[in-house]
Parts: structure tokens; C-alpha cells; sequence
């Protein structure tokens, strides 16, 4: 009866390297490989083991040399349509070395291609930004609002912009479309304290009483009832003509900074 061997561990390291080169996953394929003839000890193993793993290696290394990125650094290296990462068995040493040099290649393609995507994401960003200010300049609004809606579509994941759009909108008396942006902000960014502020200014100036309230109070949820935060409601509810209101949130904002004469003369004024 035949004898059975199991394949250890470190062939079903170059079984999993096979399946990231089926994803095009190269650089973690490789590293599996690195990992795997790291822990590969031939002269430990049964010769049938042995010869499977050769097998495995060999597939890998076929697998590696129908990737496109990998033919190109040969064939431009050898000047050669038909280079080839080579292998052969029993020289696994001398195939670490080489996959060695091919992953720092490839991780130097890999790190100049998303620089060079950075680089070109920055570039549409500002051109939008600048497309989006010079319309709204000139009293294009239709366009301003178009270049601004597609910033903030293209590029609103990033902390900071929703914020700036609405403050941007805000400033051309856009409120409506500064509300929409700074809405987006608290709820994708709630820690950003700046779009608080600005939202609770744009319900203000559209007499939304109820909205900029209802703004104010998430802000004293996430960040706490700070006193200049307590001032500015208190010039809410002024505004509103709530003056009850108004003297309790003007007192607690005395209360908490005695060097806000603003909030001491509202709570002496309806005191």
C-alpha cells in the first residue's frame, strides 16, 4: 500500500500565494511566497513532499510571470519579449533573492502610480474648488453650484471640505445649498465643531428658528455646554423673542465665563 504524506504548512502557504495570483493580489502573493521558502526545509521532508512543493513553487512562478506587471520589469530589464522570472528546482535560495528584488520593484510601481493618482486627484479638487468660486464670483450660480455638488460628491469623505462648502455657499447668500453641505458635515464628521457653527448661522439667516435650536443642542450633546456656544443661543432665542430662554442660556454662559460681558448684559436685560 502506498505511503500517505499530508502537505505541511509551508506548502499551503504557496497553495494560498496561487489563489491572491488568481485576484492579481501580486505584491501580498509575493510576500506568501517570501514567507514560504522562508519556512521551506527540503532536507526535513520526505522526497514525495518535496517534489509537490516544487510543483506548487513552479505554478507560482508560472502564475507570477502571466502577471503583467511582473513581465514588464523582466522584459524591460532583459530587453526581451520572452524574459521570464525563472526557477528551477532545488534553487530556492537563489528564486528568494530574485522575488526579493521583484517585490521592492514592484512596490516602488505601485507607490509612484498612487502618487501619481494623488497627484492628479489633487489637481481636479482645486480646479473644481476654483471652477465653483470664480462662477459664483461672477454671478454664475447655476455652474457654482454644479462644480460645488460634484467637489462634494467626488471628494466629501475627506474631513474638513463639506465645511468649507457650506461656508463657501454661505458667503455668495446661498443658504439653502450651504444647509444641504453643512447637514452632510455633522452627519458624516460629527466631531467637526466648525460645521456646527456655521449650520446653526445659515438657519439663523434663513429664520429657521427651530433648525438652528435643534443644531445648537447637538453641539452641546457632542462637545458640551460651552459658554460661547450658550451665547450664541442666547442670541437665538433673542431673536425668536424666547426670553426666558434667552436669560437661562445667557446666565449659564455668564455662569461658566465671567468675561463674557455680551451674555451678562442679555441675562441683566431680561432678568
Amino acid at each position: 500500500m502506498p505511503q500517505l504524506f499530508s502537505m505541511p504548512p509551508v506548502g499551503q502557504k504557496f497553495a494560498r500565494a496561487k489563489a491572491q495570483l488568481k485576484r492579481d493580489d501580486t505584491i501580498r502573493a509575493l510576500e506568501s511566497i517570501l514567507t514560504a521558502l522562508d519556512e521551506y526545509e527540503p532536507g526535513r521532508l520526505p522526497r514525495q513532499v518535496c517534489f509537490e512543493i516544487e510543483v506548487l513553487i513552479a505554478e507560482c512562478v508560472q502564475d507570477l510571470n502571466r502577471q503583467p506587471a511582473v513581465r514588464n520589469i523582466f522584459q524591460s530589464l532583459a530587453k526581451s519579449k520572452n524574459a521570464a522570472l525563472p526557477y528551477t528546482p532545488g534553487e530556492e535560495k537563489k528564486l528568494h533573492g530574485t522575488l526579493i528584488l521583484l517585490h521592492k520593484a514592484l512596490s516602488q510601481n505601485v507607490k509612484v502610480k498612487e502618487e501619481d493618482a494623488a497627484e492628479k486627484k489633487l489637481k481636479r479638487k482645486c480646479a473644481l474648488e476654483q471652477s465653483g468660486l470664480e462662477h459664483l464670483r461672477s454671478g454664475d450660480k447655476p455652474r457654482g453650484r454644479a462644480s460645488f455638488r460634484l467637489l462634494a460628491e467626488e471628494y466629501g469623505d475627506e474631513p474638513g471640505l463639506l465645511a468649507q462648502l457650506g461656508e463657501w455657499f454661505m458667503q455668495f447668500a446661498l443658504f439653502f445649498e450651504a444647509a444641504e453641505m453643512l447637514e452632510q458635515a455633522m452627519e458624516r464628521f460629527p466631531k467637526e465643531s466648525k460645521a456646527y457653527g456655521l449650520a446653526a448661522k445659515c438657519y439663523t439667516e434663513l429664520r429657521e428658528f427651530e433648525k438652528a435650536e435643534s443644531v445648537y443642542l447637538r453641539a452641546v450633546k457632542q462637545f458640551g455646554s460651552h459658554p460661547r456656544t450658550l451665547l450664541n443661543m442666547a442670541k437665538l432665542y433673542m431673536q425668536w423673542n424666547k426670553k426666558e430662554e434667552a436669560f437661562r442660556a445667557a446666565q449659564e454662559a455668564w455662569n461658566k465665563d465671567n468675561s463674557l460681558s455680551e451674555a451678562r448684559e442679555i441675562a441683566d436685560k431680561f432678568a
